[in-house]
């Protein structure tokens, strides 16, 4: 049994070693916007450059919501100002991580987030609202501008969300950037928004961070013109947004967040499982098969009927049938059998879906039995008739 259970564990392993190192070749064109990965639509060549942009200010990468982070922020004796930074599809975070960034932003740091698409409660409380164009099938060129440089940008998008842009009642803040839509109107793609000590920097063409459009990029000044914006101060890099909020909320976020961690976390699963499985077919006691229990009442009312039979005890027989056949009637139909009258009657006429006359028959005869003494054959031959109808009908 024990080389059983190793020859099993021993394939789960090889399978697992099959899929990590035959995994596809072909591009994973997924907009996943990660800063540590080097798919076409992930981030690494963007944060590659943030040395660069602001002059070897370092950064950091937050795992944990940002209320989280902010707690824990609040728990030190002095933090510097910093820069906070979202690139992704979807800005995911929670209300109440939002609104600790809201008190950060607020205290004097700044804030880019670059994403399709907003809360609404993000929308609301920065008092801007989103517009969308539709998905185009035919990929053409865009050029997105600025409005108080001369950078452009012009790039092919890859990402399958089509354009989104503020619209045009923003309530506060400033317009930085502007696209044109398919019907060659502009459209603001980049705000700033004051809150307090501090801005809100928002844009909404992730996609011109990617890999794939930095390196593709004829000129770099139109992404540097963007980031200028911020000061020279550290980046926290939020990347709870782009997990899925399951993980983000658990604490095995980080190992789910990585790809070799995840799969040996499920590895390890996996295995115990197989463990305790084979342990517990090894120990668990045979359980006995036990017949069940056999109705034997008509058995024995045959075995005493028998017995008045061939004594020619007639009038026994015709009591122990009438006794039989009443217990039949309280065990199926759940009447009482102390008084055998006319609501007795129309009673067991609807239970059993017999007709009243028939029933109304069969109640006089057995009553007509039970008050008469018989040494002849022939009344319990009409009575069993009558009680053999009552059953086949």
């Amino acid at each position: 049994m024990r080389k059983k259970q190793l020859l099993i564990l021993g394939g789960v392993l090889l399978v697992f070693i099959l899929l990590v190192t035959n995994q596809s070749n072909e591009i994973d064109w997924s907009p996943t916007f990660d800063e540590t990965q080097t798919k076409p639509l992930d981030t690494k060549v963007f944060f590659d450059q943030i040395p660069f942009y602001f002059k070897g200010e370092s950064s950091k990468k937050v795992y944990t919501t940002f209320y989280e982070y902010d707690q824990h922020l609040r728990m030190q004796e002095k933090d510097t100002l910093k820069n906070y930074v979202s690139i992704s599809g979807r800005y995911d975070i929670d209300e109440t991580s939002f609104n600790s960034l809201l008190e950060y932003v607020e205290y004097g740091n700044q804030a880019f987030i670059s994403a399709y698409y907003f809360p609404e409660y993000v929308q609301d409380t920065l008092g801007f609202k989103m517009e969308y164009d539709r998905v185009e099938i035919k990929q053409e060129e865009k050029t997105l501008f600025l409005n108080y440089v001369i950078d452009t940008l012009k790039y092919t998008p890859k990402v399958p969300f089509g354009a989104s842009y503020f619209s045009d009642s923003i309530s506060k803040g400033k317009k930085l950037g502007y696209v044109k839509s398919l019907e060659n109107e502009k459209h603001s793609n980049f705000i700033g928004i004051p809150y307090g000590d501090g801005v809100f920097y928002i844009h909404t063409t992730p996609e011109v961070f990617t890999n794939y459009q930095m390196l593709e990029a004829k000129d770099a000044g139109y992404v540097s013109s963007v980031i200028s914006y911020l000061p020279k101060l550290p980046i926290l890099v939020d990347k709870a947004v782009k997990l899925d909020p399951e993980i983000s909320r658990s604490p095995l976020r980080y190992i789910l967040s990585k790809e070799p961690l995840k799969w040996g976390w499920y590895l390890l699963l996996t295995t115990i499982g197989l463990f305790m499985l084979f342990n517990a077919k090894r120990r668990q006691r045979i359980i006995p098969l036990k017949d069940p229990l056999k109705n034997t009442t008509t058995e024995f009312v045959q075995t005493v009927s028998n017995l008045h039979y061939e004594a020619q005890d007639y009038n026994g027989i015709i009591q122990k049938v009438i006794v039989h056949f009443l217990e039949h009637v309280r065990s199926k139909y759940h009447l009482s059998t102390d008084k055998l009258n006319e609501d007795f009657v129309t009673k067991l006429a609807l239970r059993s879906g017999k007709p009243v006359e028939e029933i109304q028959q069969l109640v006089s005869l057995i009553i007509k039995m039970k008050s008469h003494q018989f040494s002849t054959k022939e009344p319990l031959k009409a009575l069993n008739k009558e009680i053999e109808k009552f059953y086949k009908q």
